[in-house]
């Protein structure tokens, strides 16, 4: 019984070269499915990032807004940088006023901006770019 056992194990050679493209395609199929939900959730997440900060300076500017009833003149701190942004305010008037996030150099958004603008009525539009 043993030496049948021995006999057999020696016959056993290991996978077949067709196992071993097959294993490698079907990890190929599934990196490619799997690749672009990765990176579209990388987006989300340094988009989330420049918008939340956007939305601590927009409180900030709709207080003064309130308060004056222009935007004209507003030199609000800005949100403190991070690691991938750079918040500022733009120039504000009776209307509307601007604030950007922009992407650091060097980090994985150094080419986008985010910019949320907000009117006069409380409405806001935010827009990116270089994603």
């Amino acid at each position: 019984m043993l030496d049948r056992l021995i006999r057999m194990r020696k016959d056993e050679r290991g996978f077949t070269l067709i196992e071993l493209i097959m294993v490698i395609v079907i990890l190929a199929i599934l990196l490619a499915l799997a690749l672009p939900a990765y990176l579209g959730t990388r987006k989300k997440a340094y988009l989330a990032e420049a918008q939340e900060n956007l939305q601590e300076m927009r409180t900030s500017a709709w207080l003064y807004y309130v308060e004056r009833n222009t935007f004209q003149g507003f030199n609000g701190q800005p949100a403190a940088t991070t690691a991938n942004w750079s918040f500022e305010y733009g120039t504000g008037d009776a209307e509307s006023i601007t604030m950007t996030a922009t992407g650091k150099d060097g980090s994985p958004v150094a080419d986008a901006t985010v910019t949320l603008t907000l009117y006069n009525t409380g409405a806001a539009t935010l827009t990116s770019s270089g994603f």
